[in-house]
């Protein structure tokens, strides 16, 4: 419905005047003037002369037109779908059949009746013929959350839930009060049957080739009491152990560890099942995967050096805390140097005075090995100053300072936790020449010296990284303090660690250098994601270069290969695909390069994300929860007639909106139009009965 008045910006007096004008001239041209035209003719010319003047008068005068628009919305009710697995492991399909009957001759009864509906899942909107109860989870909450956005500002009469009150992810929706009503429908079962459920399976991501690690799985037991279950470990299909345990109670936890060896290197999926018993009413949950990575090495440190020191001690905790690496001590005339391939060394106050460890720099320099180098009383500061790359250290008078750590807050070689700078800030004073400092262009300073309570800019630990050789080094002694003190107050070592950890880490970390990538972004997928590959190719000077054909192939498991080919654009380097099963997957890229034949391997997984099938007893008391806090009702799944007859004894409650404009008559098209006819039609008239 529209409403139109007209409304003036001048007082309305001024009509009047326009009016008076039209008046006025029409007369002073038309009255007792001597014309070859009829009377009435006459009274036609004054008559649109008076209209003409009025009219355009009045626009001077700037007339608005308001209009006042009504529309009205009707009610929506969206019936809101829990499609996870947990429903379809209770309800068989004929039952799925009989609930996704009911809810399409509710949604045509309210439609009936002048309401709009819409079906949502928790995937989003949805068609109710297409919907299959596989969601892999359930959050309930951000489906609500999502009507509640969506239908913001709209006619939303309430939302009818059905679900069987299980979620896995998100927070619990009887938390969240909604702007709507809700009523819910509970599906599934209440009941609890007898069941063994592998609740979860703790382990290790990453072993060591040759090492033993563990693995714990956690069962519970439901109504199984008197049974005797077995849990055992597959791999490949061997069964490598097995454990026998008796159910006593009728509710019952058992936690079981596996000690396993890690033979192979790679990736490995280890399986751990509880073998189905007679009476068990669900199996899906019975079972865990485990995939863990085999290496078959660590990374190798070498510390060197010149004599018995407490920092040693501290280094070596530090580094020995981390799995990743095996350190190695090297003090002459202490213990014996092994000989093998580093990935980095430390080198505590060496190169020394005494020139000891010769041998071992050399080898350093020459294979390019990166080095932490830490200034002590016993270095030689001229061998020192040529060798680390990073600063020059120019003594004042050989004295000695001691100084406290400042982090640098600009530092970027690499991130370290927030949490910990506070605590490295705090640490004690260490010795350190008092000199002046040389900071060489491509090194970043870590840590500053702080005198007392001044900041100064002269560093203290300082990272360098050129196109052939990384440098560490720390210019004081006494790191050994801040280990003890962390500890003394924290009771943990994170900050210390967490230093040493990162520096040796970017030290040994070999940069790759290769022209063509290919990657997936992530080591491991869930079973409901995409898995992405990034690719990247070089020309000769390391520019991105795109328009290159990839031949790509994956090989699971099972030995099945499927091939993928794909062109990458400046616009998209990714390649994505779907539907691959759990498991562990090799891929194998190739291309061509400037007439060069490159590839690249390697490996991801994908697993099961299992939520759906943890728990399949249906809480009915979380719906009704969420009924009541959002002023609903709760109904059984054979109550859905009884639902229909509640919701359809109310009204439809349409919804008016209104908008109010202002419309400017002199800006319209159709008031220019009018005057033109005004003219012409006076002038035709004129013209046609014998004058101008």
């Amino acid at each position: 419905m529209n409403r139109l008045s007209l409304l003036f910006e001048s007082p309305p007096w001024l009509i009047g005047v326009g009016v008076m004008l039209g008046i006025s001239y029409a007369a002073i041209l038309y009255y007792r003037t001597k014309v070859p035209w009829s009377k009435n003719t006459n009274y036609i010319l004054a008559g649109i002369r008076f209209l003409l003047v009025t009219q355009v008068t009045l626009l001077l005068f700037g007339p608005l037109i308001r209009q006042i628009k009504n529309t009205s919305e009707a009610p929506s009710i969206v019936l809101a779908i829990d499609n996870s697995q947990s429903i379809a492991e209770i309800e068989d399909s004929t039952n799925q059949g009989k609930i996704q009957t009911g809810i399409m001759a509710l949604r045509q009864a309210f439609e009936d009746q002048g309401y709009l509906t819409e079906i949502r899942t928790l995937d989003g909107p949805s068609a109710l013929t297409e919907i299959s109860f596989n969601a892999n989870s359930s959050n309930l909450n951000e489906m609500l959350r999502g009507i509640q956005n969506d239908y913001e500002s709209r006619n939303l009469s309430q939302v009818l839930l059905f679900s069987d009150g299980l979620y896995n992810l998100g927070s619990n929706p009887a938390f969240h009060p909604y702007n709507f009503k809700i009523q819910t429908v509970g599906l599934g079962d209440t009941t609890r049957r007898p069941d063994m459920n592998l609740n979860a399976l703790l382990f290790n991501k990453i072993a060591y080739q040759g090492n033993n690690f563990p693995m714990i799985a956690e069962l519970f037991s439901y109504n199984m009491a008197g049974k005797m279950v077995t849990v055992q470990v597959e791999k490949g299909g061997a069964i490598l152990e097995k454990r026998q345990i008796r159910i006593n109670n009728q509710n019952q936890y058992d936690q079981l560890e596996f000690l396993m060896e890690a033979s192979e290197s790679g990736m490995q999926r280890y399986t751990i099942r509880a073998v189905p018993v007679e009476g068990e009413f669900i199996i899906s949950n019975n079972s865990k995967e485990a995939y863990i990575d085999i290496i078959d090495g660590k990374q190798k440190i070498l510390l060197v050096a010149a004599a018995p020191h407490p920092d040693i001690k501290a280094l070596k905790s530090a580094l020995e805390s981390n799995e990743n690496y095996e350190l190695v001590t090297y003090i002459e005339g202490i213990n014996q140097f092994v000989e093998d391939k580093y990935d980095a060394i430390i080198l505590h106050q060496v190169p020394d005075r005494r020139r000891k460890y010769q041998d071992i720099i050399q080898k350093m320099q020459s294979e390019n090995i990166p080095a932490f180098f830490v200034y002590g009383s016993q270095s030689d500061i001229n061998a020192f100053n040529d060798m680390n790359g990073a600063v020059r250290i120019l003594p004042i008078n050989f004295q000695k300072d001691q100084v406290f750590p400042q982090f640098n807050s600009g530092f970027g070689k690499f991130l370290y936790d927030q949490g910990n700078i506070a605590s490295l800030n705090n640490f004690s004073p260490v010795s350190v020449p008092f000199a002046n400092y040389a900071v060489q262009t491509q090194a970043e300073i870590m840590l500053y010296q702080k005198v007392g309570k001044v900041n100064t800019q002269k560093p203290l630990l300082l990272i360098q990284k050129t196109n052939d050789w990384a440098s560490a080094v720390m210019v004081g002694e006494g790191m050994w303090s801040w280990r003890l003190q962390e500890f003394a107050k924290n009771q943990n070592h994170s900050a210390f660690d967490e230093m040493i950890s990162k520096i040796i880490q970017f030290l040994s970390t070999k940069e790759d250098k290769r022209r063509f990538k290919v990657y997936p972004v992530k080591n491991e997928y869930l079973s409901n994601e995409t898995v992405v590959f990034e690719t990247e190719v070089y020309n000769e000077i390391y520019e991105p270069t795109f328009g290159h054909k990839i031949e790509l192939q994956i090989t699971d498991d099972q030995n099945k290969t499927t091939g993928y080919t794909y062109i990458t654009s400046e616009q998209n380097s990714t390649y994505r695909i779907n539907g691959l099963e759990n498991g562990i997957y090799s891929y194998d890229a190739k291309s061509t390069i400037d007439g060069q034949n490159e590839n690249t391997t390697g490996s991801f997984t994908i697993r099961d994300l299992q939520l759906e099938t943890t728990n399949l007893t249906a809480d009915h008391s979380l719906l009704r929860n969420i009924a009541a806090q959002n002023g609903g009702n709760f109904y059984a799944k054979n109550q859905i007639e009884e639902l229909k007859d509640d919701l359809l004894g109310e009204e439809p409650m349409y919804k008016i909106y209104s908008s109010e404009s202002y419309l400017a008559i002199i800006n319209m098209k159709w008031g220019f139009f009018i005057l033109i006819i005004f003219v012409s039609a006076e002038w035709f008239l004129r013209k046609y009965n014998g004058s101008y």
